[in-house]
């Protein structure tokens, strides 16, 4: 789950679920963004597989891209659920 604040962490916006997996954990996160621009990865996680993904909001945390499959040999995929 995701949650922005705009004002310092006094409110912040609705939760979003960027990772909407039931088969895998979610660990390992990492948020960094830069003016309006926020990029979330984290490692998909079960007992056959561990997958770094990365999903990214370019307008501040109010909608975000479809999840990105970083691949560990330099290459992308990507993952179309729609983006939120």
């Amino acid at each position: 789950m995701f949650r922005a604040s705009t004002n310092g962490g006094q409110t912040f916006g609705d939760k979003t679920n960027l990772s909407n997996t039931s088969d895998a954990d979610s660990t390992r996160i990492e948020v960094k963004g830069e003016g309006s621009t926020v990029v979330v990865s984290w490692w998909e996680t079960n007992q056959t597989s561990d997958i770094p993904v990365a999903r990214i909001s370019n307008d501040a945390c109010n909608t975000f891209g479809s999840i990105i499959m970083l691949g560990q040999n330099g290459t992308l995929g990507s993952i179309d659920d729609g983006g939120d």
